[in-house]
């Protein structure tokens, strides 16, 4: 079931939140007003991370935050779609991966240019490689939710894939490093 995620105005508040129903979120909080809102079926993570987003400007216990124009119109970009936050956990699986990608390129020329060993500058990379899906297994995500905005168990599925994923990584890294070892003994016989 789609929700939305929006960003309202009263008096010289703003209030974020998510509802299934917009008109009748803008009728509870006469005179307010929608000034913006973003359609997704998982509303409780986009919301969180705009709650961190914006934490410095919160008032304590609230949803209700005291923003200035230049604020007001970034998270109007985050919820029309126009910038690259991204909106759901899903995404924290892609930019984990994206930053092994990362970590696994980079170890990889910097070993192999060091030391001139295939094997065990691709062990290196590898290795390297699962520590973002380490910290995805342990934290739950990257650092873009507050633990207050978002219950441990809604990011139990990430922790679980990152977990998978790394585990994964870990285990063929060390089939690539018991391989060089095994051909390094067999060639030197």
């Amino acid at each position: 079931m789609s929700n939305f995620v929006y960003l309202m105005k009263n008096d010289d508040l703003y209030k974020l939140g998510y509802t299934n129903n917009l008109e009748s979120e803008a009728n509870k909080l006469k005179p307010g007003k929608i000034i913006s809102s973003f359609k997704t079926n998982d509303p409780k993570s986009f919301l969180a991370r705009l709650l961190r987003l914006y934490k410095k400007k919160r008032i304590p216990d609230t949803n209700y935050f005291r923003l200035s124009e230049l604020e007001v119109d970034s998270c109007k970009k985050h919820l029309e779609g126009k910038s690259n936050l991204p909106k759901n956990l899903n995404d924290e699986l892609s930019i984990g991966l994206n930053g092994s990608l990362f970590f696994s390129s980079i170890t990889f020329i910097v070993s192999f240019s060091i030391n001139k060993m295939f094997i065990f500058s691709f062990f290196l990379a590898i290795i390297l490689a699962s520590i973002p899906m380490w910290t995805l297994a342990i934290l739950g995500n990257f650092g873009g939710y507050d633990t207050d905005d978002l219950s441990v168990f809604a990011t139990a599925s990430n922790r679980l894939k990152g977990l998978l994923i790394a585990i994964s990584m870990t285990s063929f890294a060390y089939v690539i490093y018991s391989f060089s070892h095994f051909s390094i003994g067999f060639y030197a016989k």
